[in-house]
């Protein structure tokens, strides 16, 4: 499916994803600033890790809004990779990595997910019971110290299920992290997630539900700032 976005900041460009309706739906929120949004106070990025990069739409945005950054998108399954080739070749500064960033090296089934290939899982769940693909995981530690990356200044995380061991994984290099949006999918999770952060990053915002949401980290630097008080404020007031 070919989407036409068109930013309130900038000209129009196609996207393409994969064709269902959940596919577009999730694209456009992403690549409209919503899903993941930008914080105009956070400066000096140069480095972006998005982890699960199903289709592309994240790596994009990033890309769009980071323009001095590199963009380490990762994305196992061979399906939604042919879809974020695709649109990457359109914006400078992604680098694609075929592998899933996990707590060890290995390899694992990928479960596709039924009705959509966002869904896709390390674990089979009720969404993804479908086909197997064994793909190439890596401890996100040691890809990290492979590739001399000292530093992560903004960081994605949706990788259905997968969250906890990643962030463990990355051990002290979690304290460079300027933002974090990461998704959960079960209580326990968003537990483990507020507990490897404790010391180092404070809850900016979120979509908070029983068993699944997204949330917004910041480091205790930028969530100390004034700025980050001022931007919220400016939601609040632009909403009410």
């Amino acid at each position: 499916m070919l989407l036409t976005i068109e930013p309130d900041d900038a000209d129009p460009f196609e996207f393409e994803c994969e064709d269902t309706i959940a596919s577009a739906w999730v694209s456009k929120d992403i690549l409209s600033n919503r899903t993941y949004p930008v914080l105009p106070f956070v400066d000096d990025v140069r480095v972006v890790l998005d982890a699960g990069g199903n289709c592309g739409a994240a790596a994009v945005h990033f890309a769009r809004h980071y323009p001095d950054a590199t963009i380490h998108t990762f994305e196992p399954g061979s399906h939604q990779r042919a879809f974020l080739e695709r649109n990457a070749v359109h914006h400078r500064g992604i680098t694609i990595h075929p592998i899933a960033l996990h707590r060890d090296d290995g390899e694992m089934p990928l479960y596709q997910g039924d009705s959509d290939s966002g869904m896709s899982s390390l674990e089979a769940s009720e969404w993804a019971t479908g086909s197997r693909e064994i793909v190439t995981v890596r401890s996100a530690g040691g890809w990290a110290t492979e590739h001399g990356i000292d530093r992560i200044d903004v960081m994605k995380l949706d990788v259905e299920g997968s969250e906890v061991d990643v962030l463990e994984s990355l051990g002290p290099l979690m304290a460079t992290v300027k933002v974090l949006y990461v998704e959960y999918d079960s209580r326990k999770a968003r537990r483990d997630i507020d507990r490897i952060l404790e010391s180092t990053h404070d809850l900016y915002s979120g979509k908070v539900f029983l068993d699944q949401g997204e949330l917004i980290y910041l480091s205790k630097h930028e969530a100390n700032r004034p700025e980050a008080t001022d931007h919220l404020r400016s939601i609040f007031v632009a909403d009410a």
